[in-house]
């Protein structure tokens, strides 16, 4: 518990380091500290009310959050000020890193090479079709600004926002080629879930097909915790606030006019105190549209200081303008979609900017709670090692890891496994008449859960679904989602007499609604 300890306090203290604010406050309490006019024994008490009054507790107590929160283990919680951010910190960690129970570790490491051979052959691949290298200079700050005398303090992220130059001519060259895409993963996912079942079978028997068949007596209690919580029970519990007893934004305020206001109460409540747990609490029923921005990035320690953060992105769009990557144009493929929508073209010049740049980041992979896989390390001609490639170390291809993880942080694995157990235990029926028409409820489902059902549902929806996972800081709401839609149209896919029916009864999803459907699934059985 010692070495746990000093992790936490040295994370925490990094983290606050890193922070601008931090020595904001440190120069305070020097001010303090050296003023003649504050006796020695009213120091502390004269030092503790600036925190408070300067919303500097609720920084320090933030920051002690999510440091402790990315080390996703047991912990004392360090001493704090604000009652409220010490029972955050206190309940922080108490989930333990679940592994899913039964899936061997030489099948997901035999999966995790395969899957960084297959992206390492399909980008030398790519990089000969194009005959490009797979890093190209691109021009200079002095030649950008050469270019455009009159321009020249237009910042770098409007620049490669309207960027048109030859490079990106090669996108068209691609035609939809793609690093790894929703039917690589679709293959990945099923050859991994199959070792998981026939690890199942073999210790439980061949007439498993659910966890719920398991008879928990011949598990150890590290199992059981394995396996409880894909149970309804934990589900039912983790989800309470989704229960009907709570008003819900995307239910009762197109009901209630009052209890529209009563959110934005709340919500400005919440924005004011600026503690990340209750920030969460308060998304778990879901934010007003207005606020939703400001309680997002409250919710998720986002709300930095905007010149800190103006300056950080500017310097990184200043490394897309001097340095292009062939991952690049996979980005910008990935645009195309964005500019072909009608919901989301005007965001297009704006998202551009914003992928090029955080590939750029060299910070963003090590940030990441879980670690990107694979890393691939670029080096010189000599054979210097330069970093990894691109320098945030994340490809584009959708999703940066592939592991074990189970419970409440559960990836992509463990999604899928706990889609295919509820629908076996909730819609058996219809999972049994899918796999005879040959339309296994995976691949109707993978790609809802690959994209958080962007695109799939409408914006709105698609929002209100992203309150809840970042309130509840968990991926499973998109598993329960993709359970609730299949039990939702039970009746017509039954009455489907081919795959072609099925693919189309599920090709548009636009008219249903997140809230309802997650709660009947939930509470409504």
């Amino acid at each position: 518990m010692q070495a746990h300890d000093d992790d936490i306090l040295q994370a925490v203290t990094q983290a606050l380091q890193q922070d601008l604010r931090y020595e904001q406050i440190l120069q305070q309490a020097k001010a303090y500290a050296t003023d003649s006019e504050v006796p020695i024994s009213q120091l502390e008490t004269r030092i503790l009310q600036h925190l408070l009054t300067s919303r500097g507790a609720t920084f320090i107590c933030n920051t002690a959050y999510a440091a402790t929160e990315q080390l996703q283990q047991s912990y004392q919680a360090v001493p704090c000020i604000d009652p409220a951010c010490v029972e955050a910190l206190d309940s922080c960690g108490k989930d333990r890193q679940l592994r899913l129970m039964g899936l061997p570790a030489e099948s997901l490491q035999k999966a995790k090479q395969a899957w960084q051979k297959l992206l390492v052959e399909r980008l030398y691949y790519l990089q000969a079709k194009l005959d490009l290298p797979l890093v190209h200079p691109g021009k200079c700050k002095a030649a950008v600004q050469q270019d455009m005398p009159g321009e020249s303090t237009e910042p770098a992220s409007v620049r490669i926002a309207n960027r048109e130059q030859p490079y990106l001519a090669h996108v068209p060259l691609l035609q939809d080629s793609h690093l790894f895409g929703v039917a690589d993963w679709y293959s990945l996912v099923t050859t991994l879930l199959n070792s998981y079942w026939d690890s199942i079978s073999s210790a439980y028997g061949p007439a498993t097909q659910t966890l719920g068949a398991v008879n928990k007596a011949t598990l150890t209690k590290e199992q059981e915790l394995c396996s409880d919580w894909m149970s309804w029970g934990w589900l039912q519990s983790f989800f309470q606030a989704l229960n009907a007893q709570h008003r819900q934004v995307g239910l009762d305020d197109m009901l209630h006019a009052w209890f529209q206001q009563s959110r934005i109460q709340t919500g400005e409540a919440c924005l004011e105190a600026g503690i990340i747990p209750q920030c969460r609490v308060t998304l778990q029923t879901g934010a007003p549209p207005a606020l939703r921005p400001r309680l997002w990035a409250a919710a998720l320690a986002l709300d930095l200081p905007q010149a800190s953060v103006e300056t950080r992105f500017q310097g990184l769009c200043s490394q897309v303008e001097e340095c292009n990557l062939l991952t690049d144009l996979l980005i910008e493929q990935d645009l195309e979609t964005v500019a072909n929508s009608e919901h989301f073209f005007l965001f297009e010049e704006s998202l551009r900017a914003v992928l090029l740049a955080v590939s750029r980041d060299s910070e963003l992979g090590a940030s990441c709670c879980h670690k990107p896989f694979p890393t691939l390390l670029a080096s010189t001609e000599a054979g210097d090692t330069r970093g990894p490639y691109p320098p945030s170390g994340l490809l584009p291809c959708r999703l940066h890891t592939i592991d074990d993880t189970a419970g409440k942080h559960a990836t992509l694995v463990s999604l899928c496994v706990l889609f295919l157990h509820l629908l076996e235990e909730s819609e058996g029926e219809v999972a049994q008449h899918l796999r005879g028409l040959g339309c296994p409820p995976l691949h109707l489902a993978l790609p809802w859960i690959m994209t958080a059902f962007a695109g799939h549902l409408a914006v709105g929806e698609v929002l209100l679904l992203w309150d809840r996972i970042i309130g509840f800081d968990s991926l499973l709401p998109l598993p329960l989602l993709a359970v609730a839609v299949l039990a939702f149209r039970r009746q017509v896919l039954l009455s489907a007499e081919s795959k072609e029916e099925v693919m189309s009864i599920m090709e548009d999803l636009s008219q249903l609604k997140t809230v309802p459907l997650i709660q009947g699934i939930l509470f409504g059985r």
